[in-house]
């Protein structure tokens, strides 16, 4: 393994260690962008926040948070400070979105019409781009309630435990920790095949010292190839960490709902190619193939 060894190996597991504590900094994040948190936050982007006492609570990057719509903004306590949390915050909903010109240059068909109307206000995330590719490698074959279950038993047994008003949250393990693990170890939580993937790209990313982050500044092209070389990435986990986390809004991950989708509402072939129907997507929404993606899929999922 290419980590270095003179670093010291971490306990495991991380909730035997002393929870990190911290002043609290309770504040309202005022914004007059469109957003529907709940849809946002339940709409299959990520899996890791819950909703508790009135709050959505997770933790984005070492920060840990607690989130609430409030008039004209977000009601927010975080352990960081007020103004990294509105930073932090900011970037992670991606409240510089304009979500009304999105709405007028995709919402020329029924369908499209359809879901804005029913769900306006939803934004894309722009998440770790590490947790969120290890998410979609969990998510094949699975559903949303088994990713969360996987995820949360990951975190809790070997992610660093961040305490909020007494709740506990973990911060996602990183690569080198999870190289670590052993696939045995992973499989006893419940992943399955997907654990010899997860090994095996927390290995090659510290071998080949990648900062997925960079993958940001590459065209969508680069960085779907790059990320095409990990085994267990296929076309669909590649584009949804290209979605979710790269900035690449060109992007148009399908899975089942969205073929249906693409199948019922716009006439693509059962048979067709991914790339093909991607390509496709592509020439008609352009830069905006993202959010399209992510309405089709919430609304066609949605009616069952």
């Amino acid at each position: 393994m290419a980590w270095n060894v003179g670093e010291a190996m971490p306990t495991y597991p991380y909730n035997d260690t002393k929870l990190k504590r911290g002043p609290i900094d309770s504040f309202v994040l005022s914004h007059e962008s469109q957003l529907d948190l709940d849809t946002t936050l339940q709409s299959g982007q990520v899996f890791r926040w819950e909703w508790d006492s009135g709050w959505w609570w997770g933790v984005i990057n070492r920060a840990a948070f607690a989130i609430r719509p409030t008039e004209g903004g977000l009601c927010v306590r975080s352990t960081v400070n007020s103004g990294e949390a509105i930073s932090v915050l900011s970037d992670f909903l991606r409240l510089d979105d304009d979500l009304d010109q999105i709405y007028r240059d995709v919402a020329r068909d029924v369908y499209l019409e359809r879901a804005v109307e029913k769900y306006r206000g939803m934004r894309l995330l722009r998440q770790d781009p590490w947790e969120c590719l290890v998410s979609f490698v969990c998510s094949q074959v699975s559903n949303i309630p088994k990713i969360a279950k996987n995820l949360r038993a990951l975190v809790e047994k070997y992610g660093e435990p961040v305490e909020l008003d007494a709740k506990t949250l973990y911060i996602f393990p990183s690569a080198n920790v999870i190289a670590r693990i052993g696939v045995g170890a992973l499989r006893e939580l419940g992943w399955g095949f997907r654990a010899k993937y997860l090994i095996e790209i927390a290995e090659r990313l510290i071998e080949s010292n990648l900062d997925l982050m960079s993958l940001r500044s590459v065209s969508y092209n680069e960085a779907k190839s790059v990320l095409l070389q990990f085994k267990g990435v296929g076309e669909k986990v590649a584009d949804c960490a290209l979605v979710f986390s790269l900035d690449k809004p060109e992007a148009f991950p399908i899975d089942r709902w969205v073929w249906r989708a693409m199948e019922e509402w716009y006439g693509q072939n059962a048979k067709s190619r991914y790339p093909d129907v991607v390509a496709w997507a592509q020439s008609k929404w352009g830069k905006n193939s993202a959010y399209v993606q992510q309405y089709l899929f919430h609304y066609r999922r949605m009616l069952g």
